[in-house]
Formats: structure tokens, sequence, C-alpha cells
């Protein structure tokens, strides 16, 4: 927009220009149109059209500088109509109509005009009828005002999009701006409810014009001193008169006039005040402990906090002072605290959450979980908490048991004895370390079961089981394979030392004496797994050797 333009935007100057609408007054009489015009706003900067709302629309002439702002000769221009230029094209008309209706004054409309090379430019049109050589035309004044418009738009996204409210106020007090965050939070629906009111509104419950202690407001004296106030913890009313903490800066609002005002901004508490205070809560309310520790540039750490209840956790005195060393070490082993160290420092270089399961001196474990936070003289302060999770570790660890093991026997499942095989099958091919694979079954089960129960059944199973178990190395392993057949590995063994094993095994279970009165007896098939056998062939000569000592008595041990 060309602010230095001379054209008169006044109601009734284009009666004036126009010598009282008649082309004979004045001296104009006999003059083109184009003369008409250069006499009329030869001195004038703005772009001037005149338009001839009867020939639906047509530009009648152009001053130079209208030519110059479309990009258009002049002759070029008065072949065309308005909404050749207008964005709204031919939807202009009854617009255009509409103004050429209007007896004296003109007004502001904004348009979108396009240019010769395509572009578009906002626009201002000061519009009005006159009356020449027997027609009514429209004299219209162009200001530019795109620069104008794309910097409301750029404040306005700008304040409508920060997440804090801000508002401007005059030496007076009165509010002259406010964005949506600031109406919202003084609970209001539109900010024409808050413009021209008085910020002390705002600012005291009572009193108009100083805080509690009877000093002037922050924000006034900041209009008084021109020294802008920030980061000040205060107290903030609504419209309904109901408090809220905020976090606000005051800044001066200054022009050639020296302080005309002041912006202030503020960042609402009230969610902030409300999760430390849950937070609070939640510590209070923790069945373990909360801790600090400081981690600092060297590579020291330190514990700084403990709260009461990590005296019960770590099992010492409750007036125990756990931010000592000499009281902190004995609750853990020397490689448990490494480990711990460790992860705070990994944690707190990376800048993520530390989690550590940790056991204590007295047997209990506990689960640590941390936030670092990074402060500026390099050091990384942890906050977190301890929670009590042996009984945690209880139950999983008899799940895992469950999971390996055969619920009647108490030895290890297929699945368990399957993944101990591949990993000896593994230390074969990678060392060439041997290993031995048997398979057993109990002799003539079902008539043992028929005749003496099947609780003699499942005793004679767990008997089996315990021999078996008392006989083998800590390195090898027995599993119930199913039903009543189990399963033996011997790792770093060859095959004649195992098959001396083996037989002793069987004797051993056949000199047991049950409960029932019976005897039972086991068939024995072995073999020594051979470099490049996969674990499927190897069961396959173990299961043929099995069934070959069945069918030569039972009771005794064949290899494959």
């Amino acid at each position: 927009m060309d602010g230095k333009a001379s054209a008169d935007p006044r109601p009734g100057a284009f009666s004036r220009l126009a010598g009282n609408g008649s082309a004979a007054s004045g001296g104009l009489e006999g003059m083109d149109e184009a003369g008409v015009l250069d006499a009329l706003f030869s001195t004038n900067a703005a772009p001037i059209l005149l338009i001839d709302p009867g020939r639906d629309g047509a530009i009648v002439d152009a001053n130079p500088r209208a030519a110059a702002f479309y990009g258009y000769s002049r002759d070029r221009l008065r072949s065309l109509h308005v909404w050749d230029i207008n964005q709204l094209g031919r939807a202009i008309l009854p617009a255009m109509r509409e103004i050429a209706s209007w007896e004296g004054g003109h007004y502001p409309q904004r348009f979108h005009h396009r240019l010769a090379d395509g572009s578009v430019r906002d626009v201002q049109v000061y519009a009005g009828p006159i009356r020449f050589g027997g027609r009514k035309l429209l004299l219209c004044i162009i200001h530019d005002i795109t620069a104008v418009i794309e910097a409301e738009q750029f404040n306005r996204l700008l304040l409508e999009n920060v997440q804090v409210g801000v508002c401007g106020i005059d030496r007076s007090g009165a509010v002259t701006f406010v964005n949506p965050t600031a109406v919202c939070a003084f609970g209001f629906r539109h900010e024409s409810e808050l413009i021209r009111s008085h910020i002390a509104r705002f600012l005291f419950p009572n009193s108009p014009g100083a805080d509690g202690s009877g000093m002037p407001h922050p924000v006034f004296r900041v209009a008084e001193t021109g020294q802008a106030a920030r980061d000040i913890e205060a107290t903030l009313y609504r419209g309904d008169g109901t408090a809220f903490p905020v976090r606000l800066t005051a800044s001066p609002i200054r022009n050639n006039d020296g302080i005309v005002g002041v912006v202030v901004s503020f960042f609402d508490l009230t969610e902030e005040r409300e999760r430390e205070a849950q937070a609070s809560d939640l510590a209070n309310a923790l069945p373990g402990a909360v801790f600090q520790a400081e981690l600092h540039p060297g590579g020291g750490l330190r514990a700084t906090y403990f709260s009461t209840a990590a005296a019960s956790l770590f099992g010492v005195q409750p007036d125990a002072d756990l931010t000592v060393p000499q009281t902190l070490a004995p609750v853990m082993t020397v490689k448990g605290w490494a480990r711990v160290r460790r992860g705070l420092r990994q944690a707190g270089r990376a800048g993520r959450v530390w989690e550590g399961e940790m056991e204590t001196a007295g047997g209990r474990w506990v689960l640590g979980r941390a936030q670092p936070r990074r402060r500026s003289d390099g050091a990384v302060l942890f906050n977190g908490v301890l929670l009590d999770i042996t009984d945690r570790k209880g139950l999983e660890a008899d799940l895992q048991q469950a999971a390996m093991h055969d619920p009647l026997t108490g030895v290890w499942n297929r699945r368990r004895f399957q993944q101990a095989v591949s990993e000896a099958a593994a230390r074969l091919e990678r060392y060439g370390r041997p290993y031995i694979l048997a398979l057993m079954d109990i002799d003539h089960f079902k008539r043992f079961n028929d005749t003496h129960g099947h609780q003699a059944g499942d005793d004679a199973l767990r008997v089996v089981a315990t021999t078996l178990s008392d006989r083998l190395r800590r390195s090898d392993a027995v599993a119930r394979w199913g039903g009543e057949e189990f399963a033996l590995l011997l790792t770093e063994a060859d095959l004649p030392a195992a098959l001396g094993v083996l037989d002793a095994l069987r004797r051993r279970v056949g000199a047991q004496r049950m409960e029932c009165g019976g005897a039972i007896t086991i068939s024995i098939g072995v073999g020594q797994a051979k470099a490049g056998e996969d674990i499927d062939s190897l069961l396959q000569r173990v299961d043929a050797a099995l069934y070959k000592a069945k069918a030569a008595g039972r009771n005794r041990v064949e290899q494959a």
C-alpha cells in the first residue's frame, strides 16, 4: 500500500474532484475521457480506474499509475472489463452496480486483483459514482495493501497458534488486543468481550491498582519504567473472579512518542500445578521409595536423597542415612552396585530413562526406575522410584519352573530338553565336544498301572526321575519325554563310558522298592552324536535302539 497517495478517501471526494459531477463545469468540456482523467488526477500517486457500470463494467480509462501497477498499457486497460482484473470474475458485477447506486460518498472495499503477469495482489478500492458526459461512471482509487494483509495474517496466525496468552494494553490499562489463548484463559468466548476492558479486572481481585503488598503491579511498573519483567510467578483472575496461577512476562510497547503500552504474555500453570500435586500424592502413595542421585561430568555418582520407605526396602535401621556411602554399600554386592552405576552412567550420557533390577543382601528384589535431567553445570540429576518386586520375581521363577519342568516328576519337560540337545549339537559342531543321547522306557508300565493303580504309577514315574537325577552330573540333563518315557543327555562323554553309566542307572532303578510292593525296570537305547548328524537322525537311531532293548527282553541297554 502506498501510504503517500494523495487521493482523498473521504465521503464527498468524488463530487469535488469531478467538479460537482458535470463534465461541462470546471472547463472540462471538449476534453476526451483520458484528458479528463489526466486533468483530475495528474498529481495523484495512486492507481485510478474509471469504470462504466452500464457497459458490463468496462474500463473507460486509467491513469499511468494504474497502467504501471496492473502491467498493461493504457490502451490495453481500456479494452478490459472490471471482471478481467478482479478474482471474483463476473461475480463482482452485482457489487459494482450496488456501489454505482450510491448517492454521494464512497467506502473502502477489499478485493483480490489479478495483474498482467498472473500474480494476485490484495487491494483496497475507494469506489464511488460520478457523472460524466451524461453517463454515471465509477471512479476507483486503488491502494495495494498486500504487504499489510500479509503482516496482519502473519500476526494473527502467530497470536492464534502460540500456546501462551497474549494481550496488549495502552498506558491507561485498556486492553487493545488479545489472542484466542488469552480469551479462553480469562473465561470468555470472543475477543470483543475483552477489548477496552481494564487490565486491572484480571490482575486484582479487589484493589484496582496494587498487588497484595500494596505495591504497583509489575505490569504497571513496566509501563512506567520501560523495563521488561520476565518469568514472574503471579495470579490472574478470570471474568467470573476465579483465580489461576501463571508465569507472566511483560514488555513495553514503544513508538516515536515513547512508551505507549505494554504487551503481556502468560502461561497458565493450572495444569502444571495439578500435575505437581498429583506427583506428590503419587509419591506418598507408592509402595516403594523415592530417590535422587547426581551424576557429575567426571563420572562421579552419589545418592542425594532417599525417602523413609527406602530403609525398610533395603533392610536397614529406619533412621539410617542412606546417602552416606558406608551405609549404602552393604545393601548390595559389589557386582550389583557396579551394574547399577554402569546403567546410570549410560542412561545419563544417552539422556534416556534408567531401569534396573537389583537383589539386596537381604534377599529382596528391587526395581529401580529414574528419569535423567541435565543441569546447566553439566551434571545429570536422576529422580526415580524403587519398588519391591520380590513377590513378582518369585512368581516369575515359579512360571519359569512350570514352563521348563514336568509338573509330576520335577525333571525337565520335552521342550526344555530339546533346547539343551540343540545347544549340545551346536557345541559339537563348533568345538567338537561329544554328547550322548539316551531314551528309556519303564517296562510293562501299563500292566503296573492296572495292577497297582494310577497313584502307584505316578509314584513309579517319580522314583525313576529321582533316581536318574541323583546319579547324573550337573552338566547332564534328564527329562520326561512323554508318558512313561525319559530322555538323558550326557555331555562331554563317549559311548563306552556312557554305556557303563546307563547300565548302572538301570540296575539302580531295578533295585528300588515301591510302597505298593511292585518292582520296576527300565529299557534303554543310547547313541553318540556324529559330526554333521542332525538331531532328528540321532533321535531315530536312539529310538530304534530302545525298541531293540524291548524286543530283546527289556531291562537292558542297547546302543544305536
